[in-house]
């Protein structure tokens, strides 16, 4: 399972060091580009939600293995891609592995943990994922750099068809099956929804009232979608959890930090290439260990959730995301690269801080029965913060290049002009999570006061 949320975690991360290629191999702009890591995160979101369906109808063996041909699929489609187009397929095909897995295993750690040590797990595996992060930058800029934008595809075709084989041997049912509808109309709803909701809003600074058009569209499809699921007797995604307040909250936390996660994911790399004109590789060099950080406050983050709770963690974790951001800033104008990076390392040590324990308690304060819901939630959630920062940062950064180059600025100075740009926007929403984050706490004290506070 851990090995499993590695290479969907280094597939979905797979293309962030790679948008500035992209647009330079196909003669497009960042705005187009953004498309394989936006396509990824809507086919990814709309999985998602029917992974609690899937799990109950056919089991985890199976849908484990429909994600293992789909990321060989698409890594081996990705490595023939000869046009833009096709790599962007490539892409969607690969996100059904990210969107299958990490639900998926989230339930299966939750069903194999021993009792009391279920947070302990989920923080393991956010671990994990935070591996992934930082290994991902550090070889898709190797090879990049050294082999070409489609040799890219070739690391998790090997890996994903070595699980596939391990799979046979290894993977076993948790839970009885049972029959249990997927229904196709909610599929439609939740990814027209998420499709037109992101193509507005990577588009809202070049064409207005179209994009705010398509994004109100998006809100009606989004609000059908919630309404078919309250009144199906089998719904496709079982949204009784947010009826809990606490994980209702911690479930807004989790789209705010993630989408300060993604900023730094995304527009860290095109400032490193784009002002500081640094390769693919070393710009992936320079920040696997400021996301490596991320990964080792995960682990350390698990121990002190047991120990002392929800309540010192997450408002903490906030504050030094908001700090590192707002330092970053200062950073970035100056073009200091050292001060950049331990500044950026600051704000993924945040992040490590508070977002594997908001994930450990909001699956844990739910019911035991509500799990895969919970789960799928939680994903879909993740998935949507993914899809909304990445349009909104790279679109914003994207419009920010074309009109500084356009004004005279050279790519340098539009770059660091469009990443400082931006950089504010995701501070206002980090502190605006800082906030939240204190009530949250009295809420998860509320609903569990037997808990550590």
């Amino acid at each position: 399972m851990f090995v499993s949320t590695l290479n969907a975690s280094f597939m979905q991360s797979l293309m962030n060091v790679a948008l500035d290629r992209v647009a330079t191999d196909f003669s497009i702009t960042l705005s187009q580009a953004n498309w394989v890591v936006l396509g990824y995160a809507i086919v990814t979101g709309s999985v998602i939600t029917t992974v609690a369906s899937l799990i109950a109808r056919y089991g985890i063996r199976r849908v484990m293995f429909v994600s293992y041909v789909a990321a060989v699929a698409g890594s081996l489609l990705g490595f023939v891609a000869w046009s833009f187009p096709v790599m962007i397929v490539a892409r969607l095909i690969q996100a059904i592995t990210t969107g299958l897995t990490f639900p998926l295993v989230n339930v299966a750690l939750l069903r194999l943990s021993p009792k009391g040590r279920a947070g302990v797990l989920l923080s393991l595996n956010s671990g994990v994922i935070g591996v992934g992060l930082a290994v991902a930058p550090l070889i898709s800029g190797l090879i990049l750099t050294y082999f070409g934008l489609h040799a890219l595809f070739l690391l998790p075709a090997v890996v994903s068809a070595i699980l596939l084989i391990c799979a046979h041997f290894a993977l076993h049912n948790l839970t009885p099956r049972i029959e249990k509808k997927i229904d196709l109309i909610s599929v439609v709803f939740s990814t027209c929804a998420l499709a037109t909701f992101m193509y507005g809003l990577n588009d809202v600074t070049r064409n207005l009232l179209p994009s705010l058009a398509l994004m109100l569209f998006s809100v009606v499809l989004a609000m059908f979608f919630v309404f078919r699921q309250r009144h199906l007797a089998d719904p496709l995604l079982d949204l009784r959890p947010l009826r809990v307040r606490a994980f209702a909250l911690g479930e807004v936390l989790v789209i705010v930090s993630y989408m300060g996660s993604v900023y730094l994911s995304l527009l860290a790399p095109l400032y490193l290439e784009g002002s500081a004109s640094y390769t693919p590789f070393m710009a992936g060099c320079l920040l696997a260990l400021p996301i490596l950080c991320y990964g080792i406050f995960c682990f350390a983050s698990g121990k002190i959730l047991g120990k002392h709770g929800v309540s010192p963690l997450v408002p903490c974790g906030f504050a030094i995301m908001i700090l590192g951001f707002g330092a970053t800033f200062f950073a970035a104008q100056s073009r200091l690269v050292t001060v950049f990076l331990v500044c950026v390392a600051v704000a993924y040590g945040g992040y490590g801080v508070m977002y594997p324990s908001i994930k450990s308690v909001d699956l844990e304060v739910i019911p035991h029965a509500e799990a895969s819901s919970g789960s799928s939630i939680h994903s879909t959630f993740v998935q949507i913060a993914g899809s909304v920062s990445s349009a909104l940062f790279v679109g914003i950064m994207s419009s920010d290049v074309t009109s500084s180059m356009a004004a005279g600025s050279t790519k340098a100075a539009a770059y660091a002009f469009g990443f400082s740009h931006t950089l504010l926007i995701a501070l206002g929403i980090l502190i605006a999570g800082f906030l939240l984050s204190l009530v949250y706490v009295r809420a998860v004290a509320k609903t569990n006061p037997t808990s550590p506070k």
